[in-house]
């Protein structure tokens, strides 16, 4: 499976500097902020784009598994071929 980017933006909104406020019947006063106009719409929180990252990652962490699996066993095989070496040069200088 392919991996799908998901370019993240926030939810910008401009809000005025206003309210509207209301006197409540025992006195006390309600201020409510005055609806702003959207700048630029986000990008839903949906599980389809949480489950693309996931994807993303189980497929990162698979490539590294079997890049770290490789590199150990090229690292014991380069370990075995120098201590064959030294056994050959050994036994030519004894």
């Amino acid at each position: 499976m392919a991996f799908n980017r998901t370019k993240w933006q926030d939810h910008v909104v401009e809000r005025p500097r206003t309210f509207t406020e209301v006197t409540n019947a025992d006195g006390s006063v309600t201020h409510t902020p005055a609806p702003g106009e959207v700048l630029q719409q986000g990008t839903p929180q949906s599980a389809t784009n949480f489950n693309n990252i996931e994807d993303a990652l189980q497929h990162l962490s698979v490539a590294f598994d079997m890049y770290f699996t490789i590199t150990q066993a090229q690292l014991r095989a380069q370990a075995d071929r120098i201590e064959e070496l030294e056994t050959q040069t050994a036994t030519l200088t004894t």
